[in-house]
């Protein structure tokens, strides 16, 4: 069980870092100023990710805090996964969006998620974790769910990548947006998808870090999904983009990773 003195903290920083989640989400929304510096397609797909930020994650950041503080275990596991899908938006905030009057919000709230991802994490790892669950829990089926699906990411980048190493020329993602680099393409092929498929192999080995990593890999993509999804249909309703077919597309993969989430999560004891 998470120490009372370690759940002042992690309260403490919650409360802040819903604070700063809030500000930036409500900004990035509502007024136009945020976006200024961007061009249109990347400043409504913003617009979009704020929208579901604003309304989706703060209050559940919230609502998962207050039942973490009751030593609630499958709120461990959705608190923590919520903390990495901040963590990972505002690594691209802080370095993929020019420089705005909420640039140090930015900061704020990556530092905030990222110091209180690696306290959970740390709490997590002192439990026995991998003991909480049935013997018949589907490891196998959530193990192989994460690896299809960093499979298919990996694809997606590499498709527009490889081209561009090859013939010496920047990849549309990164002109289109007037970047130096596209930072999802950096997060993603160094850390995040290396990371859910590494969690997928010691989750089918029944190690306790598995368990962790792979609960926490599959909130991020359902709340990632739903914020992808968002994007389309701003870039849709903005008349930026005809194409929304690929939102619905993002919508299946969270009720997909849903279903399992939920049924890895039936599996818990007590």
């Amino acid at each position: 069980m998470i120490t009372k003195k370690q759940l002042s903290t992690i309260t403490l920083l919650s409360v802040l870092l819903a604070v700063t989640l809030a500000i930036v989400s409500f900004c990035g929304a509502f007024l136009p100023v945020t976006y200024e510096r961007e061009v249109p397609s990347l400043a409504t797909q913003g617009i979009g990710q704020d929208l579901v930020d604003l309304f989706l994650v703060v209050p559940l950041l919230i609502i998962l805090l207050v039942l973490v503080r009751k030593q609630n275990r499958a709120a461990m596991f959705l608190f923590t996964g919520t903390l990495f899908y901040i963590l990972y938006s505002f690594i691209i905030y802080s370095l993929g969006i020019h420089f705005n009057s909420l640039f140090l919000l930015y900061c704020s709230t990556l530092g905030l998620s990222t110091y209180l991802f690696i306290i959970m994490i740390h709490e997590l790892m002192g439990m026995d974790v991998a003991s909480w669950f049935e013997e018949r829990t589907p490891v196998r089926l959530t193990g192989i769910s994460l690896i299809l699906v960093s499979i298919l990411f990996y694809l997606l980048w590499l498709k527009e990548i490889i081209p561009a190493v090859i013939h010496n020329h920047i990849p549309e993602s990164v002109s289109d947006y007037n970047l130096l680099v596209n930072p999802v393409h950096v997060i993603d092929l160094a850390f995040a998808l290396p990371g859910l498929i590494l969690s997928a192999i010691l989750l089918m080995k029944r190690k306790s870090l598995g368990y962790i990593l792979s609960l926490t890999g599959l909130v991020f993509i359902i709340i990632l999904a739903i914020a992808l999804a968002a994007m389309v249909i701003m870039l849709k309703i903005k008349g930026i983009s005809e194409e929304s077919s690929i939102a619905g597309v993002f919508l299946i993969l969270a009720l997909l990773s849903s279903v399992i989430l939920f049924l890895f999560l039936k599996k818990l004891k007590g």
